[in-house]
C-alpha cells in the first residue's frame, strides 16, 4: 500500500466526507416545475452485472472482511445509491434521484480516474443492434468479449422490464446498466444510460419507436491503495455483496428479451 503524508490522509478523509453528504432536495417551486416536465409518461429500468477475467488483484489487507474487491466496489457504489436517494429496484422514475445518482457515481472519491462520453445511435422496433454497438466499443475496453456478452444479457433484461412497465400510451423509458468488471488486474465500475421513446400498440404491447438515442457511457478505475488507507470509513458503511448489488434491481428476475431486433 502506498504511503502518503498525514496531511494528504486528512485531505482524503475530507473529500470522502464531503462526497458522503446526502444530496439536497430542490425547493417547492423547482419541484413543481419538474413535475410538469416529468409525469407518469416516464419510467425507469435498471440492471447490474458483474464480470471478470479472473486476473489477480491486490491483497485486501484491512478490508479482508469484504472477501472480494468486487464487494468493496459494490459497497461504494451502493453508497452513491443511498446518498442520492436513487432506487434501482423501482420502475417509477424520480428525475432528481436519477440525476443525482450519476453525479455521485461519477465523482466517487475512490476512483483513480473517471472516463465518460456520449454516443448517438439510431434504433427502431426492427433494429436495436446499433444501440448495443454504441455501448460495446467502450465496455470492451474494460472486459473480455465473452464478459461483454453477459452485459448484453443484462441489457436485454432491462429491455424486457421496459416493455412490461405500464404507463401512458407513449412513454420515455429511462434505462441504466451498472457494471463491475475485473480486467487485466484492475477493477472498473461503470454506468451506461439512455432514454428510449416507446409507444403502446393494441395487441402488441410496447415497442421502441424509430429514433436517435443518446447513450451516456462512463467508468471509474478503483484505487486499491486509497480503499485500504480509508478502510475504517468503508467498514462503517452498509456492506453490499456483489451478489446483492446484482440482485437489487427491478430487471434482475426478468428473462432476457428475445426480440430478433437485437441482432439487426
Amino acid at each position: 500500500m502506498a504511503e502518503i503524508s498525514k496531511s494528504q490522509l486528512h485531505q482524503e478523509a475530507l473529500e470522502i466526507a464531503l462526497w458522503d453528504t446526502p444530496s439536497p432536495k430542490p425547493d417547492a417551486e423547482s419541484m413543481s416545475k419538474l413535475q410538469q416536465v416529468y409525469s407518469d409518461s416516464n419510467d425507469q429500468a435498471v440492471g447490474n452485472k458483474a464480470v471478470g477475467d479472473g486476473s489477480a488483484l491486490p491483497d485486501l489487507g484491512p478490508l479482508a472482511s469484504f472477501v472480494t474487491w468486487e464487494s468493496v466496489a459494490a459497497t461504494i457504489v451502493h453508497k452513491a445509491v443511498t446518498i442520492s436517494g436513487f432506487n434501482p429496484g423501482a420502475t417509477v422514475f424520480d428525475p432528481v434521484a436519477w440525476s443525482e445518482y450519476l453525479r455521485k457515481f461519477s465523482t466517487i472519491p475512490f476512483f483513480l480516474t473517471y472516463t465518460s462520453d456520449i454516443r448517438h445511435a439510431s434504433i427502431s422496433s426492427l433494429s436495436l443492434e446499433k444501440g448495443v454497438n454504441a455501448v460495446s466499443d467502450l465496455l470492451e475496453n474494460i472486459m473480455t468479449p465473452t464478459d461483454f456478452k453477459g452485459v448484453v444479457t443484462s441489457i436485454k433484461k432491462i429491455g424486457q422490464l421496459a416493455l412490461e412497465s405500464e404507463g401512458q400510451t407513449q412513454k420515455n423509458s429511462n434505462q441504466q446498466t451498472g457494471v463491475l468488471s475485473r480486467n487485466e488486474r484492475s477493477l472498473y465500475a461503470g454506468a451506461v444510460r439512455t432514454a428510449v421513446e416507446m409507444k403502446y400498440k393494441s395487441g402488441k404491447g410496447y415497442e421502441q419507436l424509430q429514433q436517435t438515442i443518446d447513450v451516456y457511457r462512463g467508468y471509474g478505475v478503483l484505487d486499491f491503495d486509497k480503499c485500504k488507507r480509508q478502510a475504517e470509513t468503508l467498514l462503517k458503511w452498509d456492506g453490499k455483496s456483489v451478489e446483492d448489488w446484482e440482485n437489487d434491481t427491478a430487471s434482475h428476475p426478468k428473462p432476457p428479451n428475445q426480440s430478433p431486433a437485437w441482432d439487426q
